[in-house]
């Protein structure tokens, strides 16, 4: 699957000339042992349980998780479209290759999810209820994690598009994640939402300029419009939140 010209560049330490599904894959798998230090950390330093990051009720709620993931990737499915209506030179259709598809299919179905739950488990879950000790407020604590969440990303290459609009963007998305899941009472639907997003962007929009890299998605993006990204995004997540909001009622079980 690695090209035959891959070598490691000793200036930087990047390996240079891989396959894109394989250099998504290996960088997956830290994620492996990232939640193996979350799991040690609260089971073996904290003695919690795993599941008292994602909800204070005694058990998970899959359908939570799933109905934020089906919903999400929904509405994103919809807005990419509308967008696509309207900037059809946007999109360029990849060559397929099946062997190559099904490859990227297989590896994001079973790894992306693992790394955006990690991130909601130690986001969502570690960091906000250390923080919700200082504050219960939804706005706060939305606003700390926001300018975490956000400055954690900073370093990936869509910042080289528009420091502004893409460092906004991510703030925004922090602070939406964290909102959900402090108002709803846990963070499984913020974990549905961001495990659709990332999935999402890997099977449909490949973009060189982006983390995922030139990996064989269905589209390629071109003319990526960093402020017009920003505000689909504020649409995306604001019907999200109306819809998840009136469906799941705050569950009695705080988890901050």
């Amino acid at each position: 699957m690695s090209g035959s010209d891959a070598h490691l560049d000793l200036e930087t330490g990047e390996i240079v000339g891989m396959d894109p599904t394989i250099d998504l894959l290996f960088l997956n798998l830290l994620y492996v042992f990232w939640f193996l230090g979350i799991w040690f950390s609260i089971r073996i330093v904290h003695k919690r349980k795993l599941r008292t990051l994602v909800t204070g009720a005694a058990h998970i709620q899959w359908k939570q998780i799933f109905s934020g993931f089906g919903l999400f990737f929904a509405l994103l499915l919809m807005l990419q479209f509308i967008y696509f209506l309207i900037f059809p030179e946007h999109y360029i259709w990849n060559e397929f290759d099946g062997s190559k598809f099904l490859f990227l299919f297989i590896v994001v179905l079973f790894l992306t999810p693992i790394q955006t739950t990690v991130e909601e488990l130690f986001f969502r879950g570690f960091l906000l209820q250390w923080i919700a000790k200082l504050s219960r407020n939804p706005v706060i604590l939305s606003i700390i994690m926001a300018i975490i969440f956000g400055s954690l990303h900073f370093a990936n290459p869509e910042m080289e598009r528009s420091a502004i609009w893409v460092g906004l963007d991510y703030v925004f998305v922090g602070f939406m994640l964290t909102f959900i899941a402090v108002k709803v009472g846990s963070s499984e639907l913020s974990i549905g939402a961001h495990a659709a997003n990332n999935m999402f962007l890997f099977w449909f929009l490949a973009d060189a300029d982006s983390v995922g890299g030139s990996v064989p998605a269905l589209f390629t993006v071109a003319g990526n419009n960093p402020a017009v990204s920003f505000f689909m995004d504020v649409v995306l997540f604001i019907v999200f939140y109306l819809l998840v909001t009136k469906k799941f009622k705050p569950s009695a079980n705080e988890f901050v």
